[in-house]
């Protein structure tokens, strides 16, 4: 592609240089006697309960009487022994070291902060804790859209993901037998909803795919199937998964969609599906490259370089590699943004399209142009990403509104850059004219980006018609 300049291909190892995060655990003050008394409830004595969770009894009494903090694992362990339906685990949470955690706001840190961001350490305790991601989202739902989001909090997950052997066999005994039929059921349903994500925008299919998770996705995975079966099935609803963080994430609950995409990789961890989990990690370099969180989103595009090469797709090779440019870019490196660009157009070029699976179906030349434009206005190149920028919109946008909606207010911020504020007022109308019906709180962000961009010239009348025309749209809830 051209525009950039094509460097030699610079890979650092992913084991190499990552910034691990200091995380201590912070615990609602009931939780102690919360757990004695679902503990009485059940007639169960210390010891009896230590068995059920391989956990001491000397540890137990020490939890109850607040002398010790349980840690996340140990919260989901306790619920599901004593049925509890996520009551202890809502009550704990890991936060950075670095937070503030003195007592006057510990309460109302824990309640804001429910569990979600741990990866199990096995596929059974993985679907309970993605089981009660969803239940607590839709008992929780107004509580869950304030939780806050750490890019650093993907990274044990990324690791997780990256050491396990994906050799486990997922086999359900539950009541209600599970088949090929079922698997498809949830595959199609996720097609529908993406593609009415791709559309109308996040907002408008997060509730509803939360509920099918929920109610149908649940009674599937609880049911009986072999391992074959349960990989298959484990592998679909590690999809669904991923598209409600996905959603959560354009919805703009940015702490919520973390907690979905994490929940998403270890279930494709269960299902060993390399190239979901290859696609999962990008999309998680998406978000924090979004969020201006340079080195974490590096970090996780590098991650899914290598999922995506012990795949085989190359497909996801060349998307990681555009993402860890916009990693880079974001931070301001111009160089090594150079270079994974490059190496992003190499791998596109040579990658044989037909064996991928339907869902990277979205990243074709102009998904890979936009991203070079958004690459470039990040380091201030709006002559360069024009012309990217003008390529993006030769794109199918009946079937991407929302791709083309951000491709145009790209376009319009690129005329920004190169001082051409008219220009780029003119693009903006188009822009807020492909807002309208998108429930987007990324089209409004990038809609707000220009406007600020574009409010000195506010004299002029091509910009104080975008200006009235975005109002609406930028005050609308």
């Amino acid at each position: 592609m051209p525009g950039s300049e094509r460097l030699g291909s610079h890979w650092s190892s992913i084991w190499w240089g990552w910034p691990m995060p200091r995380r201590t655990v912070v615990a609602h003050p009931d939780f102690g006697r919360k757990l004695k008394e679902l503990r009485e409830q059940h007639g169960l004595s210390l010891r009896r309960l230590g068995g059920m969770i391989h956990c001491s009894h000397g540890h137990l009494w020490d939890l109850e009487s607040g002398i010790k903090r349980p840690s996340l694992s140990v919260a989901v362990l306790l619920d599901q022994a004593l049925e509890a339906g996520g009551q202890l685990s809502a009550m704990v949470s890991e936060v950075s070291a670095d937070t503030d955690t003195r007592p006057v706001a510990v309460e109302q840190a824990v309640v804001a902060t429910p569990s979600g961001l741990e990866f199990a350490p096995d596929w059974r305790h993985g679907i309970d804790v993605a089981v009660d991601l969803w239940r607590g989202d839709m008992q929780r739902r107004n509580l869950l859209r304030q939780v806050g989001f750490s890019a650093t909090a993907f990274l044990p997950a990324a690791m997780r993901w990256l050491m396990s052997s994906l050799d486990e066999r997922p086999a359900g005994n539950g009541e209600r037998l599970i088949g090929a039929a079922d698997v498809e059921t949830v595959r199609r349903m996720t097609l529908m909803y993406r593609t009415l994500d791709n559309q109308f925008g996040g907002g408008h299919i997060r509730d509803s795919l939360v509920r099918f998770l929920n109610a149908d996705v649940t009674e599937l995975i609880n049911g009986r199937y072999d391992a074959a079966t349960g990989r298959q099935l484990l592998s679909a609803v590690a999809e669904t998964t991923q598209l409600a963080g996905w959603a959560s994430y354009d919805a703009g609950m940015h702490g919520l969609a973390q907690r979905y995409l994490i929940q998403a990789l270890r279930l494709a961890a269960g299902a060993g599906d390399r190239a979901l989990g290859a696609e999962i990690l990008a999309a998680m370099s998406h978000q924090a490259a979004f969020l201006r969180a340079s080195g974490e989103a590096v970090d996780l595009a590098k991650a899914a370089s290598r999922a995506a090469a012990e795949a085989g797709i190359a497909a996801i090779q060349a998307e990681s590699a555009v993402l860890e440019a916009q990693g880079y870019a974001v931070g301001g490196d111009e160089k090594a943004c150079a270079s994974a660009l490059s190496r992003a157009e190499a791998i596109f070029d040579k990658a044989d399209r037909t064996s991928e699976p339907q869902w990277i179906g979205y990243f074709d030349e102009s998904y890979l142009a936009a991203k070079f434009g958004h690459c470039f206005t990040a380091m201030g190149r709006g002559d360069i990403a024009t012309r990217f920028a003008t390529r993006s919109l030769d794109m199918d946008g009946r079937q991407y509104a929302r791709g083309r909606q951000f491709n145009l207010v790209l376009l319009a911020v690129a005329h920004a850059q190169n001082g051409e504020p008219e220009e780029a007022a003119r693009v903006g109308v188009d822009a807020v004219e492909a807002a309208e019906g998108l429930y987007s709180s990324r089209a409004r962000d990038y809609l707000t980006d220009l406007a600020d961009r574009l409010s000195k010239h506010v004299g002029l009348p091509a910009v104080q018609d975008f200006a009235e025309r975005a109002r609406p749209v930028l005050t609308s809830a």
